[in-house]
């Protein structure tokens, strides 16, 4: 039976369609099995990349994980940020940064990650973000992974990225500026709130450990979706000691493996999200208020069905899959 859910959180409807749990899938994993040979991110090829910003290194000097700017990069730190308006149109230069996380020297696949891979890398973020909080002129940093074709990446060796804009996306602001109204009327943050009622309820949590929980959520956009949230107040991966990234890393490899034991190989979207690091036009109502109302999220998108017409043009997914009826299907491998 379908239902019409709304996400308090993302300020949108979505369709779940069980009906729909039938369509073909769309998984094509076959490019991961690619001559690794060619592969610009593994260890030994390190010239081939452009000039290194930062790396975590072993006791021997042996590179864990890298960061290079991209070849291919979307903004550049080279152009002078301004906002011009011709008439009725208005433009900004494409100021910014975009730079690669190679996640580990190991071309394998995400699935084949242990927790060490994922604490390595939110350590790498966590210490980009605390550099590019230096530079004044980026207000906010996009922070993703993009992992199979379906989801977006043309590069199989795992890798992260992260773009720094001068800006604050649209759909960014209108989370925020929600969170921030709901703060004021209630005192509390919109996402806790949701936290709280998912533990209360019990019927979509996956895990949850003394720092972190992990679950489905209500008004899932994307089937098999997952969101992992801290227990406490933390608003930003720098609120994070190296303890808590790794109860952090503990809880997102359990969350993609036990996806993985269910459904096999799938490509995904993982978002990092991170509040904007610097005040500007965008952000100066509620920027000082953020550690206040809030909460830091990772929200996991398996990428197995395309977007569709209806999809697209009213920016309202249909999912065929009940988180509920998920849960109870992921329970046997959970432990």
């Amino acid at each position: 039976m379908s239902e019409i859910r709304y996400s308090k959180f993302d300020n949108r409807y979505v369709i779940i369609a069980p009906e729909r749990f039938h369509k073909p899938l769309n998984i094509d994993c076959k490019y991961k099995k690619d001559d690794i040979k060619n592969c610009p991110f593994c260890a030994g090829v390190e010239h081939i990349t452009t000039k290194e910003i930062f790396s975590i290194r072993d006791n021997k000097n042996n590179w864990i994980t890298r960061v290079v700017p991209n070849l291919y990069t979307a903004l550049n730190l080279e152009t002078k940020f301004n906002s011009k308006q011709n008439r009725f149109f208005e433009k900004f230069s494409g100021f910014g940064m975009h730079e690669v996380i190679i996640d580990t020297p190991k071309h394998i696949s995400i699935f084949d990650f242990i927790d060490s891979d994922y604490f390595y890398l939110l350590k790498s973020i966590k210490s980009r973000i605390i550099d590019l909080k230096k530079d004044i002129r980026i207000k906010y940093l996009s922070i993703f992974k993009n992992y199979g074709l379906n989801a977006g990446a043309t590069q199989s060796h795992p890798h992260s990225q992260i773009i720094g804009m001068p800006i604050l996306p649209i759909a960014k602001r209108e989370l925020l500026e929600r969170e921030f109204r709901y703060y004021k009327r209630h005192g509390r943050r919109l996402l806790k709130d949701i936290v709280n009622e998912e533990i209360a309820e019990d019927k979509r949590v996956l895990f949850k450990n003394r720092d972190f929980i992990s679950f489905m959520p209500y008004a899932s956009i994307f089937p098999f979706e997952i969101m992992i949230t801290p227990l406490d107040n933390s608003f930003s991966f720098t609120n994070f000691n190296d303890n808590k990234l790794s109860e952090l890393s503990k809880i997102l490899y359990k969350s993609i493996n036990l996806l993985y034991q269910e459904i096999g190989e799938f490509d995904l979207n993982i978002e990092f999200f991170e509040p904007p690091i610097n005040k500007n036009f965008d952000t100066e109502d509620f920027f000082d208020a953020i550690e206040r109302f809030h909460l830091l999220y990772i929200r996991i998108r398996p990428r197995i069905f395309n977007l569709a017409g209806f999809e697209v043009m009213n920016e309202m997914n249909i999912n065929p899959v009940e988180p509920e009826f998920m849960k109870r299907v992921l329970d046997e491998f959970i432990y």
